[in-house]
């Protein structure tokens, strides 16, 4: 994660996607790609059988698909394993509320063309014969076509973990049928998966040399001899804190839910209870269309999870590896909605669109993706120029500078970017 480390809403097995394939139909494509563009260096079917941090180094012993064990010695090494394996073995503690929910869900190709409505991307079920919104369950196409020429479809719904007919697989289907009230549906089952919904986060991000869901870009200076080691101590405070965020939004969302049924006024369990508060919302009256306008205005909230841009976008490092440069805290919005660009220290780079001669580029494009730096500044930055130069030359660094200005190499596409460098004239990022 680039925002931090931590485990809310884990999926295990469920299907993920990839352009216009699932990414399961993808993943023989994807290690074919790795091992030519990486040989001997991207190891698919391994699993590690032990490591020992020996002060200097780790040494990590594998096994591959024939079960023929190697030892490989690294100076660092990241476990990017959600916290389950290499974690306990280092006494790091998950801290935070586990098994709140087991969320089932139900892969399978159908042919919903009659029934799907484009406009929208994911179906999410309210029923009073299944209780809360999660227990009813959500429905999101998969592809390879999208919308209602989808083949392939993943059925979500939730069990209470003491709940023991989430075990049976049998009765998944006929409940996925009850639900989308089309009984007579040929279903060809793929998978059916449990992922169990928690807030956890590790009570500390490195221990010794080992690096819970480390981050490249520092490992890749220490490999290039361009920082001290001292450099690995920024990386616990500066991503813990946006990761305990993260976490508390995920979880806060969830129970978000609780609010929507709350509004309809269902009752678990008490079938005809809820079948005449269906009635009453559906009512050509008066009364009607006020529940109809205030279930509306209750579900709109959840606009926090769909819509959180503000989480998403707007985090930042308040300590560890950066420089403050004495301006104004950013505004930052408490629902997590709206996202407030900046360029100060320890945020990510706002989005602009740029030209560069006869293309249009994105300020991103101007990051070297090795472990390089970019430097921006505007037709006034000549000095900016000068002192990177001096560092290129003096240290091995690499540093891009980008002047973005009238009369520059870089021109603000659409005047963007000039309202969101957030420096003066001369100024540089």
């Amino acid at each position: 994660m680039e925002s931090g480390t931590s485990r809310e809403a884990y999926r295990r097995d469920a299907p993920l996607r990839s352009g216009n394939l699932p990414l399961f139909r993808l993943e023989p494509i994807f290690k074919k790609l790795a091992e030519k563009r990486n040989p001997g260096k991207v190891l698919f079917g391994h699993q590690l059988l032990d490591f020992v941090d020996e002060g200097s180094s780790v040494v990590v012993k594998a096994s591959d698909e024939l079960g023929n064990t190697t030892l490989y010695r690294c100076k660092y090494l990241i476990a990017a394993d959600g916290g389950r394996t290499i974690g306990p073995k280092l006494g790091v503690k998950m801290e935070g509320p586990t098994d709140i929910t087991d969320m089932v869900s139900v892969h399978f190709s159908a042919d919903l063309s009659e029934y799907w409505d484009d406009r929208y991307f994911a179906c999410h079920f309210i029923n009073g014969e299944c209780n809360t919104v999660f227990e009813s369950g959500a429905i999101v196409p998969m592809g390879p076509n999208w919308g209602k020429n989808s083949e392939e479809w993943v059925f979500h719904c939730g069990f209470a973990m003491d709940d023991q007919n989430r075990h049976d697989e049998a009765a998944l289907i006929p409940r996925t049928l009850q639900l989308l009230k089309i009984p007579d549906l040929e279903m060809d089952v793929h998978k059916i998966s449990h992922w169990v919904l928690e807030k956890v986060l590790p009570d500390k991000y490195q221990v010794g040399r080992v690096f819970l869901a480390g981050d490249a870009g520092i490992v890749a200076r220490l490999r290039l001899g361009q920082a001290s080691e001292a450099i690995l101590n920024s990386y616990e405070p500066e991503r813990r804190a946006v990761g305990e965020i993260n976490s508390d939004w995920g979880l806060f969302t969830f129970n978000n839910s609780a609010v929507i049924n709350t509004s309809l006024g269902l009752i678990p369990g008490d079938r005809m209870a809820n079948e005449l508060r269906f009635k009453s919302l559906f009512e050509n009256t008066d009364k009607g269309r006020s529940f109809r306008a205030q279930v509306a205005r209750i579900i709109s909230t959840q606009s926090i999870e769909f819509c959180a841009h503000g989480i998403e976008l707007g985090f930042g490092y308040r300590n560890g590896l950066l420089l403050h440069d004495g301006s104004l805290p950013v505004d930052r919005d408490p629902l997590g909605l709206r996202y407030y660009p900046t360029t100060q220290p320890g945020h990510r780079l706002p989005h602009a669109w740029i030209e560069a001669g006869n293309h249009v580029i994105s300020t991103h494009d101007l990051v070297p993706r090795n472990a390089g730096f970019s430097l921006i500044t505007d037709g006034e930055g000549s000095d900016w120029q000068i002192a990177a130069d001096n560092i290129r030359q003096n240290c091995g660094i690499e540093i891009v500078v980008a002047h973005i200005g009238d009369n520059c190499s870089y021109r603000d596409y659409d005047d963007r970017w000039d309202s969101l460098k957030g420096t003066q004239s001369g100024g540089a990022i």
